[in-house]
């Protein structure tokens, strides 16, 4: 029988899943378009290799997302929830790696046609360091807490 804990946390990472990936999917899918467009044909030599780093950042995270629905799929059935939750889980952090940089390369390009290279690295360094801080460092000081927190208590 299975474990009720581990039915739910799995449904709590493809919820997860499903909040990461229509993101992902349309922020690619906005990025497809770009190069196609007649101001594209314009973009200084930064900004065309600031796209093309954003576009393939954009293609891993899809593809680190898209994983583990892509697993489950070819690989029925899971037997085993435990080691398949675990091969989620590091599926869609490994995603949020290029997540991150695409997030903050779209936003540096967008700056620069918007407003010019000037505001530009500001901005983005500004969009970095929130999602520095939003996705990693809180979430992994948490983790730090949890985990050296009962290191301590056994220590006792």
């Amino acid at each position: 029988m299975a474990d009720p804990d581990d039915e739910r946390s799995l449904d709590e990472l493809l919820s997860e899943t499903r909040i990461l990936l229509p993101g992902t999917q349309v922020l690619l899918a906005f990025l497809m378009t770009l190069p196609f467009t007649d101001r594209f044909a314009r973009l200084p030599e930064l900004e065309r290799v600031v796209y093309f780093c954003t576009f393939l950042a954009t293609q891993v995270a899809l593809a680190c997302f898209v994983t583990p629905a892509s697993y489950h799929r070819i690989a029925r059935p899971i037997r085993d929830k435990v080691r398949f939750k675990n091969f989620v889980n590091v599926f869609l952090v490994i995603g949020l790696i290029p997540t991150s940089i695409s997030t903050v390369l779209t936003t540096f390009l967008i700056a620069s046609v918007v407003a010019g290279r000037a505001y530009a690295y500001p901005t983005a360094a500004i969009v970095a360091v929130f999602v520095m801080i939003m996705w990693w460092f809180a979430p992994l000081l948490r983790v730090h807490e949890r985990y050296g927190g009962l290191r301590r208590a056994e220590a006792r």
